[in-house]
């Protein structure tokens, strides 16, 4: 037998001393002694190691824990069993070891994830590396502020399921906005649908650096699509609006001089159903194309169907009802309608038209 563990022996029967001043001077050497070659010692001293500490930190304040937790949290060679311990302490003693400690395996963080605060789990969205399974839980229970440290830590791995659910989330957060856009293991689809929310910085970079949508994803979207809108028993009921856009489409008369003659008219809800037609998208996509401020789906939305630049120019000037863009914004956004090709504009409407099933498919009504 070791002098180690003969130590750790001895240690042990100084256990049952009483006194809480003798306990955490017993606690502090047995941490010295475990630190001074972690590496070297043995899975039965470890065990030892464990069951001392264990017993003795947990009898003492809070503060004694924590700073054991502190020292441990870095020595990959610590105790399996006193770091879940830590793990699962008060969010003062389990921070470091949430964060640092590599003796946690994906099952105890999994088990934290669905017991614990959202503290706890903030500070296991901080960990360099976080396997996609403990990706999935953290994104199932996590609120704004985890989600956020999420997305930007590099060194968390995501399931396409947990990345569209942060997708979803964002609409209502913005904080998720620069960090999602950002992320290069977001597929470029998501990054358009996020299109639709995002600022207008985030607009032209998306614009600018995300590469075309792959047309093999998409086909696939909408033919589920179309399978789900078959089970349903095809479309919702149509508005008075769309019904007044169906017959000037059978009667050939939907064009590009009809959007500009409503938006004049002030007749808002034949445009938005007249865009949404000539567009294939639905009419809630429509809607908030035509009513976003800062145009730049709408400039998409013109360039995928044809419309030329005078045209454009004067849905700017109809849309702008609350004058809310100046001549200089104005410009700005025929700026982006010239330099997007058609072919591009087209690639990200072909992704709107599935937009609202995919909202459907993950529960946002």
């Amino acid at each position: 037998m070791s002098e180690k563990l003969e130590s750790l022996e001895s240690l042990a029967r100084l256990a049952k001393e009483t006194s809480a001043e003798k306990r955490r001077e017993l606690l502090h050497e047995v941490s010295n002694l475990f630190l001074e070659k972690p590496e070297e010692i043995s899975s039965r001293e470890s065990d030892y190691f464990a069951d001392i500490m264990g017993k003795i930190a947990f009898d003492l304040e809070m503060e004694v824990r924590r700073d054991m937790a502190e020292r441990l949290a870095k020595v990959d060679a610590a105790p399996h069993k006193l770091m879940k311990m830590l793990a699962n302490d008060k969010i003062e003693v389990a921070r470091p070891v949430l964060m640092e400690s590599g003796v946690l395996n994906n099952a105890d963080l999994i088990e934290i994830i669905k017991r614990h605060s959202q503290e706890h789990l903030m500070a296991v969205s901080v960990r360099k590396s976080i396997s996609e399974d403990v990706t999935d839980h953290l994104v199932e229970r996590g609120d704004d502020s985890v989600l956020e440290t999420l997305t930007r830590n590099e060194g968390a791995a995501f399931t396409q399921k947990s990345l569209e659910i942060m997708v979803n989330r964002a609409e209502d957060n913005e904080t998720l906005h620069e960090p999602l856009i950002k992320r290069e293991d977001i597929p470029a689809y998501m990054k358009h649908q996020m299109f639709l929310f995002v600022s207008s910085a985030l607009r032209k970079h998306i614009l600018e650096n995300v590469e075309d949508i792959d047309e093999s994803e998409v086909d696939k979207m909408i033919e589920e699509s179309r399978a789900a809108l078959d089970y349903q028993g095809g479309e919702e009921a149509l508005s008075p609006a769309e019904r007044f856009i169906i017959r000037k489409e059978n009667f050939k008369q939907l064009n590009h001089d009809l959007l500009v003659q409503l938006l004049r008219q002030g007749k808002i809800a034949e445009f938005i159903a007249g865009l949404g037609r000539l567009a294939n998208i639905d009419t809630a996509a429509a809607h908030r194309i035509t009513f976003d401020k800062g145009g730049e789906p709408l400039a998409v939305a013109c360039k995928a169907i044809g419309i030329d630049r005078i045209t454009f120019s004067d849905l700017l000037l109809l849309t702008n009802q609350e004058g809310l863009r100046d001549q200089a914004e104005r410009d700005d956004l025929i700026g982006v309608y010239t330099r997007i090709t058609t072919e591009a504009a087209q690639r990200t409407i072909r992704f709107w038209r599935t937009r609202k099933q995919i909202m459907k498919n993950l529960g946002k009504k």
